[in-house]
This record gives C-alpha cells, structure tokens and sequence, in this order.
C-alpha cells in the first residue's frame, strides 16, 4: 500500500509531495479542485476540520496533518528521507527545529497575508497594517534563516534534507529578496534538483513571478 498526499496545486503541500519523490516512496496525488488563496471547499473538512492541506493519508489509516509534523513522521518511518538517496539529515536538532520555525513564524505570517479576515473579522479596516506587519515579520525569520546558511550549506548540515525543500518553497513565496542571497541560492538549488524541478514546475510555474526551476 501507499500514501496518499491530498493537497492543491501551488499549496503547501508540495513540499511533501518533492519529499515523498525525493526519498522515493510510493504514494498517490490526490489534488483539490481550488485555487491557492482561496478557501478550500467544504468537503476538505471530512480531511481535516482545520480545512488546511497538506493532509497525508497513511497506509494503515492514519492521517497525518501540518507540514512539519507530515515530514517528522516520514522521517521516522523511511530512512531514505534522512540517509539518501537524496536526502540527508546530517543534524537532528537542527531538523526538529527548523521545520517547526518555519511553519510558527514564515507559513503563519503568510496564512495572515493571505487570509487576514480569519485574523480580524471580514469588516476589519486594520487589513494593509496586518499584512504589513506579516510580511516584516516573515522578512525577519529568514534573515535568521539567511544567518544559518552563513554557517551551514543547508539548514540540517552539508547535504539537502526535507527542511531545505519546506524553506524553499517558503521562500519561493516571499518574492525575490536582494539582501537574501543564500535563501536565494538554496531555493534555486532545490528548485532545479532533478527530481523535484518536475513537481515545482507543476505547481507553481503557472503563478509565482519567477521561474526558480529554470535557469535565469
């Protein structure tokens, strides 16, 4: 049996669905009719109440939520996903704690972007200062993500690991940033690896300003 990743196009999902490729592991897309930015419709609760994708369908059953926690339980269960073929966590502390950074302070700010309204009311006339104040916020978590790079090629030591595929998506959201150029460079180097160039092109050539699977 296989997994089953339930997710939509350009969500954050992708970033499981380039980790189960990346550790080779067998699984299913199944993709909900919706557009990144909108709410998802309501049958996506019978998947999760929270109505948030990524969901993983487990193949005894068990169903899995939140990104980080998707990719700790993988983790877990698959060598592959910290001792190659193509990814390696080379730093366990390091991998607990930058997934969980990134969806607290990067994937948050970006839900309060996206969707201020679930923040303060859908009459709210504090929407600009909110994203304003989102937006800053995530710049400063990847500053810090930008310090950790200065020390470390990727975030889990010198080799790829499923925190550098979750950050880059991340940062691939966040537009083009000139005072980052690690992130920048990591991004381009997940993003045109040739397992995953095939899924990021799938999900995000069709919206995002940049191309990060191709060369510039």
């Amino acid at each position: 049996m296989s997994y089953v990743l339930h997710n939509r196009l350009g969500s954050g999902g992708f970033a499981i669905e380039a980790v189960l490729e990346l550790a080779e592991l067998s699984y299913r897309l199944d993709l909900i009719d919706s557009a990144p930015g909108s709410d998802l419709p309501g049958g996506a609760a019978s998947l999760n109440p929270w109505r948030q994708v990524p969901v993983l369908e487990c193949p005894d059953g068990k169903i899995v939520t939140e990104t980080a926690a998707i990719l700790f339980y993988l983790d877990e269960k698959h060598a592959s996903l910290r001792d190659g073929p193509h990814l390696f966590v080379e730093d366990r502390a390091a991998f607990y704690r930058w997934p969980v950074f990134l969806s607290v302070n990067v994937y948050e700010g970006f839900l309060r972007m996206v969707y201020p309204d679930r923040y303060l009311g859908p009459d709210s006339d504090a929407v600009g200062a909110l994203r304003k104040a989102a937006g800053g916020r995530i710049h400063e978590a990847f500053k810090l993500i930008e310090d950790r790079l200065n020390e470390t090629q990727y975030l889990c030591g010198d080799r790829l690991s499923p925190a550098d595929v979750y950050c880059a998506m991340l940062f691939s959201w966040h537009r083009k940033r000139q005072d980052l150029p690690l992130c920048t460079r990591l991004t381009e180097r997940v993003a045109r690896h040739p397992v995953v160039a095939p899924v990021w092109r799938k999900n995000f050539d069709h919206w995002l300003d940049r191309k990060w699977a191709d060369e510039e």
